[in-house]
């Protein structure tokens, strides 16, 4: 069951199957969830709602992981937002944008711990 007012996890993958495990997983961890299919759908969320994390795909049509996070640090808005990066390659620049890269295949317990980790008490 989510949380009373908690803000949600942003979950961007471009692949349904894993986005919607990812989401289920979390919502039964307590967590509120909103997801989007790609980067340019990310933005566009945000634009109406205030996310408290972001875990994100690399590898994605239209806008890739890196390029969404480099919007997101130019955002006032968005550019503290905790940002966990998902791939199975990941981008040899991406320390300066994710607080952790997440090497596909992962467990699900790894993404558990992470978001709890990072979500902002």
């Amino acid at each position: 069951m989510a949380r009373p007012h908690a803000r949600p996890i942003l979950i961007v993958d471009d692949e349904p199957v894993i986005l919607e495990m990812l989401r289920d997983m979390l919502v039964e961890e307590g967590f509120s969830v909103v997801t989007a299919n790609d980067g340019q759908a990310a933005l566009a969320l945000l634009q109406q709602t205030d996310v408290a994390l972001v875990l994100m795909d690399f590898m994605m049509p239209r806008l890739n992981g890196l390029q969404l996070a480099d919007q997101l640090r130019r955002d006032q808005r968005t550019a503290d937002l905790p940002l966990l990066l998902m791939s199975a390659v990941p981008p040899p620049d991406a320390d300066g944008h994710f607080l952790a890269v997440i090497l596909k295949p992962f467990g699900l317990d790894l993404i558990v711990r992470l978001v709890r980790q990072f979500y902002p008490a």
